[in-house]
C-alpha cells in the first residue's frame, strides 16, 4: 500500500468517527465531543499531508497516526474487556478496525517514507 492511499484511508476513516462522535448519544458529554473534534482534526491532517512530498515531517504524520489509532484501540479494548463499551462481542470490532488501521500506518509508515527519508540526508 502507497503511502498516500494509507493517508487517505487513515483521513476518511477519522473523519467518518468524529462526525459519528458528535451524533451519538444525547445531551452535552465532553468526552464524546472532545473525541470527535480529536478525530476530525486528524483526519483533516492525514488528507492534507497526502500529497506531500517524502520528508521527517510526512514520518511524523505516520507516527501520529500509529500512535492515536493505538490509543483509541487500547482503550475501547479496555472498554469492552471490562464491560462498559457492549454486553456481547460485537463490541470487539471496532477496537479491532482501529488496532488495524493502526498496524497499518506503522507498517506503511516505515516501509515507505523512513528509509527513503534516510537516504536523502
Amino acid at each position: 500500500m502507497t503511502p498516500k492511499h494509507m493517508l487517505t484511508i487513515g483521513g476518511v476513516w477519522y473523519l467518518i468517527e468524529g462526525v459519528a462522535g458528535f451524533f451519538s448519544g444525547s445531551g452535552f458529554d465532553f468526552m464524546r465531543y472532545g473525541f470527535g473534534t480529536f478525530c476530525l482534526s486528524l483526519g483533516l491532517l492525514f488528507l492534507m499531508a497526502r500529497n506531500e512530498n517524502i520528508s521527517k515531517l510526512r514520518t511524523a504524520v505516520f507516527m501520529i497516526g500509529f500512535l492515536a489509532s493505538l490509543g483509541v484501540s487500547l482503550s475501547a479494548y479496555y472498554a469492552q474487556w471490562s464491560g462498559r463499551f457492549m454486553s456481547n462481542a460485537l463490541g470487539y470490532i471496532l477496537p479491532t478496525i482501529w488496532f488495524i488501521v493502526a498496524l497499518g500506518f506503522l507498517l506503511v509508515g516505515l516501509n515507505n517514507t523512513s528509509t527513503r527519508v534516510r537516504r536523502l540526508n
